[in-house]
């Protein structure tokens, strides 16, 4: 008897492991689509969405724009003096443009010429300067998901403000 539950247990745990070990054939890995569409240049964002994103500041590098053409929202990530930024627009007012949802140690409310700008940063880690353009009407952003200051984040944001 004791043999036969033996074999009985040992057939049911072996069954048991198979079941495991079989992944149905329709189960793919379940991924988000990246929503923005690559465009060649600022020609094509202002072509796609209305926004003229204007000049990146001198010496940008590894420029690559996009956009959501549903929301006429564009953007331009770039490298300067070393650190990558991510340069958002979109039409009224935006909300979250930024896309970055975290506590921020510091925050600083900036004017340069005409244009009131706001500064968030985690000092050597994440940041965002927004601000709002007036004459285009739209949201502006930029961000950094490393090596923020508020040196960093001033400069990217009063080189781009004439742009926006």
């Amino acid at each position: 008897m004791k043999k036969i539950l033996t074999v009985l247990m040992a057939a049911m745990l072996a069954m048991a492991l198979a079941a495991c070990a079989v992944q149905p054939a329709a189960e793919e890995s379940a991924r988000i689509a990246n929503p923005w569409s690559p465009v060649a240049d600022a020609a094509e964002v202002k072509e796609k969405t209305g926004l003229a994103m204007g000049a990146l500041p001198e010496g940008a590098e590894n420029v690559s724009y996009s956009v959501l053409e549903e929301d006429k929202t564009a953007q331009a990530v770039f490298t300067w003096n070393g650190d990558e930024y991510t340069f958002r627009m979109a039409p009224g007012t935006q909300q979250d443009l930024a896309g970055m949802y975290v506590e921020f140690d510091a925050a600083e409310e900036m004017t340069w010429e005409d244009y009131p700008y706001t500064i968030r940063y985690n000092e050597g880690k994440e940041g965002m300067s927004e601000w709002h353009d007036t004459p285009a009407d739209a949201t502006c952003t930029v961000t950094m998901s490393d090596g923020a200051t508020k040196e960093k984040l001033e400069a990217v944001s009063e080189a781009l403000i004439p742009a926006g």
